[in-house]
């Protein structure tokens, strides 16, 4: 699997809601980090992964991972609706899209919406079952470039493990992604 350098993220400058700016490397300094890099904070499939997400933080905090989440546009209104409904923690806005590129090897990787249109693509499935757990979602906002997730121990460890999305919402069941994360950062020195 690749994992991509740290080099391409840690200098990133990422923005937080009261619009302090941080290098990213200051989020995995001190212990190491869970990091949600979200589509689009409208979307039905990317609320309702961040809930999913969110309702396991504690197993993850207590694994040693602080938990952020990461958006590439920051649309004041989308952000609130976001904040804290589906994701009550950090939320920073990568304007380079630094971490989006990372998934790519440097290149910022997208979708199709276009895909959308063959009623048999797995993605109508993930949006029929998002659909029950989201009360309200939206279509605001550039949707086509795609995130994914990351840990990154702490210091100058490394990216430790990493899921990108492929398609629109496909991300691995949420208990996989908690046991992917622990078992990375067990392996932390």
């Amino acid at each position: 699997m690749y994992l991509p350098p740290l080099s391409l993220i840690s200098e990133a400058t990422l923005t937080n809601k009261l619009g302090e700016q941080i290098k990213a490397k200051e989020l995995w300094s001190q212990q190491h980090c869970f990091i949600y890099c979200i589509r689009r904070p409208g979307c039905v499939l990317c609320r309702d992964e961040a809930q999913k997400l969110w309702k396991e933080q504690q197993a993850l905090t207590d694994a040693g991972l602080k938990v952020v989440c990461v958006v590439h546009e920051w649309i004041e209104r989308e952000i609130s609706a976001f904040v804290p409904e589906y994701w009550a923690g950090e939320i920073y806005h990568d304007a380079d899209k630094a971490f989006y590129k990372a998934f790519g090897q440097g290149q910022l990787r997208t979708g199709s919406s276009l895909a959308l249109l063959n009623p048999l693509n797995p993605a109508w499935g993930r949006i029929v079952a998002a659909r029950k757990n989201v009360k309200d979602s939206n279509v605001v906002g550039e949707a086509s470039i795609l995130g994914g997730l990351l840990v990154v121990k702490a210091g100058e460890g490394g990216i430790a493990w990493m899921h990108a999305e492929k398609t629109f919402g496909e991300f691995p069941d949420t208990q996989d992604v908690i046991a992917a994360a622990k078992a990375a950062v067990s392996t932390a020195h």
